[in-house]
């Protein structure tokens, strides 16, 4: 069985046309994915956000309570003073400390 000329363009004319879809479908696969790979960049990004904005905001209520407590004790010395009554120095008795105690308990 022979092609005749005019089958022959024919058949030329149609693999070109299927040879530009399936560059079309490549291409559209690639781009899919790309686009995938940078949406999932974003989540990630985000995500890394939000647990960074979340231990702020821890930071922020230790702090607010850690200055609470301050003031209270500020309270107490001047509320002794006040009253006229001195509160026994715990610091002499177990040596000079610089530093102040603070003590963290953390469960899980």
């Amino acid at each position: 069985m022979s092609i005749r000329p005019t089958d022959l363009q024919i058949l030329i004319q149609k693999a070109q046309e299927v040879e530009r879809m399936q560059q079309n479908q490549q291409q559209q696969s690639k781009i899919q994915q790309q686009q995938f790979a940078e949406q999932l960049q974003k989540q990630s990004e985000i995500k890394k956000q939000q647990v960074r904005s979340s231990t702020r905001a821890d930071e922020v209520k230790i702090e607010h309570k850690q200055k609470d407590s301050e003031k209270d004790q500020g309270r107490k010395d001047n509320q002794s003073r006040a009253d006229g009554t001195v509160e026994k120095d715990n610091s002499s008795e177990n040596g000079p400390k610089d530093e102040p105690e603070h003590m963290i308990d953390i469960t899980i």
